[in-house]
């Protein structure tokens, strides 16, 4: 009878994932179903597995990953999700769960839902440069970096704008880009990918169409393929900042030279750091908002599902009510994203030029703080208030 364990727990796995996002069984509070980008899923991992602990106002998140234009399109026509979702479990029902574990599933209720939060990693623009209908509302939540990784037996350490002008445009083969001559170890994603489009306009090959390369449908094709390219030399795979970070073990990121650039500049101060240095203050040039829609009464621009706007405005790093007994603004700058208010440059169209920054509500010092570098300004809470400044997310920030 033991050949009937491994049959049992198979179907008693499938039976879970079969059921409802809304049933009895699952009985999931406040439930917020979201259409994000791949590279989002670490944060909404984390704020997730938050959420679902908050003992005054549970909200579980339910989601689909899909690539940025995809889920622009979705927004604008309302597409309902058909396949099976995913969730975060909360303390009580899954102690051992860690947000880098697969989340669970559920399948839709009553067979369909149309997303309540819909996630584009870059400018809508690129994708649709058509203005959202009144009944969307949206938010930027963070900066998202891409970035260019190879094996950890590769030697290559750096690479231009210009070089990857000629990698995308040519092809490998054709490129004359040394080593990367084989297209077949060339990893690039989807056109509809934020990943491609990041890079394809910050590289001047556009229409994304004309990028040359091996595609691959998730990021974690594209480390996969990058940690079993049968030559490491060759290999070069496109990602996203925070989906690298969670591989560094066996992948190295690439320093980047922009156009106009004198040097190459990693993401981070350092290879081995963390701290997202160049993002902030511009020296690593590609880098996208990422983008949180939902919807909204067109006359009044109250939100149809107020858990909606309550999510979207802890990813924005803005005040909520009732106030969770967590930092949001903390999940952001853990899984790799740079909150907005900790940017010195911004720009207004994807791959546009980057100009100075001055956030109106700045958090720089909690930022540098919670990275590992010294802040320049002092502690405070709601006993040791501020001298000078305003007292944010612990730290006596300049306004």
């Amino acid at each position: 009878m033991r050949w009937l364990v491994p049959i049992l727990v198979a179907l008693a796995a499938r039976a879970a994932a079969a059921d409802t996002c809304d049933s009895a069984t699952l009985a999931l509070p406040n439930p917020v179903y979201m259409q994000i980008g791949d590279t989002q899923q670490p944060l909404i991992k984390e704020l997730g597995r938050a959420l679902r602990d908050d003992p005054n106002h549970p909200v579980t998140l339910i989601y689909i990953t899909s690539d940025s234009c995809t889920n622009i399109a979705a927004a604008r026509a309302k597409t309902p999700v058909t396949v099976t979702m995913s969730f975060i479990p909360s303390t009580a029902e899954d102690g051992t769960w860690k947000p880098t574990d697969p989340p669970l599933t559920c399948t839709p209720p009553g067979g369909a839902v149309v997303p309540d939060i819909i996630n584009s990693a870059v400018f809508v623009s690129i994708c649709d440069q058509t203005p959202l209908p009144d009944f969307i509302a949206s938010d930027e939540g963070a900066a998202q970096a891409y970035v260019l990784a190879v094996p950890k037996a590769s030697s290559t350490t750096a690479i231009t704008a210009e070089e990857m002008y000629f990698l995308f445009g040519w092809g490998g083969d054709m490129a004359g880009v040394t080593p990367f001559s084989d297209p077949t170890e060339v990893y690039i994603r989807l056109t509809t990918a934020s990943t491609l489009l990041a890079w394809a306009a910050n590289t001047g090959v556009l229409p994304a169409t004309k990028v040359k390369g091996t595609v691959k449908l998730k990021s974690n094709d594209v480390v996969n393929a990058l940690k079993t390219a049968s030559d490491p030399q060759k290999a070069i795979g496109i990602l996203g900042d925070e989906v690298y970070d969670q591989n560094r073990a066996t992948l190295n990121v690439l320093a980047y030279k922009s156009f106009h650039q004198y040097h190459a500049y990693w993401p981070d101060s350092t290879p081995s750091s963390m701290d997202k240095q160049n993002i902030r203050d511009g020296h690593y040039t590609v880098w996208s908002p990422t983008v949180y829609m939902y919807y909204v009464d067109p006359g009044t621009k109250a939100p149809v599902k107020a858990d909606a706007k309550y999510v979207v405005d802890l990813i924005a790093n803005k005040a909520v009510t009732p106030a969770p007994p967590f930092d949001s603004a903390e999940f952001v700058v853990d899984v790799g994203l740079v909150p907005l208010c900790a940017m010195k440059v911004t720009r207004d169209f994807e791959g546009g030029d980057l100009r100075p920054y001055d956030p109106p509500e700045p958090c720089g010092c909690f930022f540098d703080a919670h990275v590992g570098n010294t802040p320049s300004c002092a502690v405070c809470d709601a006993n040791t208030p501020c001298a000078t400044g305003v007292c944010r997310h612990g730290y006596c920030e300049a306004k």
